[in-house]
């Protein structure tokens, strides 16, 4: 955790070009995260805070959350440990074979097939127990 909050107040950068469409995304995921808080942070009553009561000041402390998140984000995956993983991960899901549009329909023909099977079979069973429970007037 120490190395994480040196990380936060550098700015160099760590393995520039490798890695980076996972890197940017997760960035961008980061982002997205903090966008989301921010703007739920701006929208809440505060009834305990009467200075975020203000709708100025909300909003301020909501743009300074999404450019700390921001900063927060891309030093992240500028942290050498976090960066590596990711490098590693991108560089597996390139050696991954993706299925091609006729392998995709069949497979999830072959899903939705099994589902409903097993949805009836589960409907029967419950069908069977409720017949039984009520029978024995354990049900009622």
């Amino acid at each position: 955790m120490r190395d994480l909050f040196k990380e936060l107040f550098r700015i160099r950068r760590y393995k520039n070009n490798q890695g980076r469409k996972t890197r940017y995304l997760t960035m961008f995921g980061v982002w997205a995260v903090f966008v989301c808080g921010a703007y739920k942070f701006a929208q809440l009553a505060f009834d305990w805070a009467p200075l975020l009561r203000e709708q100025g000041v909300r909003y301020i402390v909501a743009v300074l959350f999404v450019l700390v998140g921001m900063w927060f984000g891309y030093r992240l995956v500028q942290w050498s440990v976090f960066a590596d993983f990711l490098i590693s991960v991108e560089s597996e899901m390139i050696k991954v074979s993706w299925p091609d549009k006729a392998e995709l329909y069949s497979s999830t023909i072959v899903v939705l097939i099994m589902f409903a099977i097993l949805s009836a079979m589960i409907y029967i069973f419950d069908l069977v127990w409720v017949f039984i429970f009520n029978s024995l007037h354990i049900l009622g």
